[in-house]
């Protein structure tokens, strides 16, 4: 008789149906925020231009977090691919990770708001922090709990845990780097975000981060 606890492949099945749908409301939702000027407020072709434009902050705050969601949602579904079963417990830190997930929208609105502010930014990192610590997490015990697949081997069990730590300091040096301009700390996280995104394209990039 299977057990409440008993792992197995319909409970991973149904943490990757909810994955997708959470990840799906998150984008929508960093999107929705960047809104389209008031016609009331524009009366010439300069003044819409002039509203557009000081709209760049939500579309740079909405690229960096876009990347941010694309790349948490390829690590996880890298390793939902590697993982054969999964428990209550693997579900919970799974949850975890999605409601973090579901966080981002916030912080997102939050930076774009407050873009000079050094809070705002480190408000971010934590939001990136978490979603990393939670991956990990994930990842640990389902590697320690015997639900990895039989034909991973060690090279690659190993690969996944340090690509999310990789990821993790280099993201710390970006919110470090507030202390010198928020701004500054924002761009090169966006870097960071951009060098994962096109790394299967080089070799070299695969290299940096595992």
């Amino acid at each position: 008789m299977k057990r409440p606890l008993e792992p197995s492949a319909e409970g991973r099945g149904r943490i990757v149906g909810i994955t997708d749908g959470v990840f799906a409301i998150a984008l929508t939702l960093i999107v929705l925020e960047i809104r389209v000027p008031a016609h009331e407020a524009v009366h010439s072709e300069s003044e819409l231009l002039a509203a557009i434009l000081a709209l760049a902050p939500r579309f740079l705050t909405y690229a960096l977090s876009f990347l941010t969601l694309t790349i948490f949602w390829f690590g996880q579904q890298a390793q939902h691919g590697l993982i054969a079963k999964s428990d209550r417990r693997l579900a919970t830190l799974n949850l975890c990770f999605l409601a973090f997930v579901a966080l981002l929208p916030f912080s997102t609105d939050l930076l774009a708001d407050f873009l000079e502010f050094r809070v705002a930014v480190l408000v971010y990192w934590l939001n990136l922090l978490t979603l990393g610590a939670t991956l990990f997490a994930s990842w640990w015990y389902a590697d320690r709990n015997g639900m990895i697949a039989e034909d991973v081997d060690v090279q690659t069990r190993r690969t996944v845990y340090n690509r999310i730590v990789k990821a993790q300091v280099l993201w710390m040096i970006g919110a470090a780097l507030c202390l010198i301009a928020p701004l500054l700390s924002i761009v090169f996280i966006l870097l960071v975000q951009l060098i994962y995104a096109t790394a299967p394209r080089s070799s070299l990039l695969r290299h940096i981060i595992g």
